[in-house]
């Protein structure tokens, strides 16, 4: 038997260790054009291709888009079918910075005002007639001018309908923020009207705590001496909200009198500000109602050095020394807590 098989020579090529890796690895080799097209090249076009139908649809979406003119000619000239739809649309759109010029339309505005006097007039009470008051309103509200403030005067006072709330509602929101709007103006422009000041009084005392409530925030942004008068009466209002909104304006002015109603807003146990406990959103309204109660109480201090703080300055340290698992039951945010301790850090005498 040949045993050359089993016992091979010295010099033959038998391996006395394992193969390594790199005797395993296929030999390294210059990438070729079509794998560096496939890596690099094929995913940037694609990449590219999204981007462009992307840009292409924003295009055809933003060329088709109906401007203000087009919507208000088209409420006024289109069928009534749905044109409460087109009425929010214009709402919408008139919040949008791409048209600032349109906002500072007073003809735009007065063919609003017109539309809505009309409205008005016919004294419908259908669910698409109050919607459309109530978008015609608020689009009116986003107007940079004078015009149609009357008109919303008048929406905001009639009241023939509980139905009519909304309209109400809407119209002394969008009188709010007219008055926001025109204090920020370069130059600053106050919201005029002869009967701004006494509706809004009258609003006030509307039996409707909705109504006072918008209307305590709507006085707050006008801050006409009449208006901080009123206001001092609104705190001590039967409806937490209505109080709550007074004192914030009140403070945010330096005055005094909104001291009472802020420490109530801070008082984590007090549950008056949140109308219903059933709600889903009472959390968050105890953390607005707070946190606006530290920011209110800053703007206090900062307006008002000499006021006596130390009401607001014992509830914030009680919020502060309150366990943290009981303030979670009486859903309070740990961020509240945060803010609160801030608030008494700067505070402290000296600060």
């Amino acid at each position: 038997m040949n045993d050359s098989s089993l016992f091979p020579a010295q010099n033959s090529t038998f391996q006395s260790r394992p193969p390594l890796g790199e005797d395993l690895l296929p030999p390294v080799e210059e990438p070729s054009a079509k794998f560096i097209i496939q890596l690099f090249v094929v995913p940037a076009l694609i990449v590219m291709l999204i981007v462009a139908v992307w840009l292409a649809f924003t295009w055809v979406v933003r060329s088709t888009e109906l401007g203000p003119d087009q919507l208000i000619q088209g409420i006024e000239q289109g069928p009534n079918v749905a044109r409460w739809q087109r009425a929010r649309e214009l709402a919408e759109l008139l919040q949008d910075k791409r048209y600032p010029e349109f906002r500072q339309s007073r003809t735009g505005a007065a063919r609003l005002a017109q539309m809505l006097a009309r409205s008005l007039d016919q004294a419908d009470m259908g669910e698409d007639d109050i919607e459309f008051r109530k978008y015609l309103a608020a689009a009116l509200g986003n107007f940079d001018v004078q015009e149609g403030t009357g008109v919303l005067l008048k929406a905001a006072s009639t009241n023939r309908d509980t139905r009519e709330q909304k309209v109400r509602d809407a119209a002394i929101q969008a009188i709010a923020v007219r008055a926001y709007n025109l204090a920020h103006l370069v130059p600053p422009q106050k919201l005029a009207d002869p009967a701004l000041e006494p509706a809004l009084v009258h609003l006030a005392s509307d039996s409707d705590p909705v109504i006072r409530f918008q209307t305590a925030y709507a006085l707050g942004q006008l801050g006409t001496p009449a208006a901080i008068k009123q206001l001092e009466s609104m705190v001590d209002d039967p409806d937490p909200g209505t109080r709550y909104n007074a004192a914030v304006a009140l403070a945010h002015r330096g005055n005094a009198k909104s001291i009472e109603t802020l420490a109530e807003m801070l008082d984590w146990k007090e549950s008056a500000g949140v109308r219903s406990e059933a709600e889903e959103g009472r959390p968050f309204k105890r953390t607005v109602i707070i946190v606006s109660a530290i920011d209110a109480t800053h703007a206090l201090a900062r307006q008002n050095p000499n006021a006596d703080l130390s009401p607001l300055i014992s509830a914030l340290q009680q919020l502060v020394s309150t366990d943290t698992n009981t303030l979670k039951k009486s859903y309070v945010s740990p961020r509240v807590v945060a803010d609160a301790k801030l608030a008494l850090n700067q505070l402290k005498p000296g600060k």
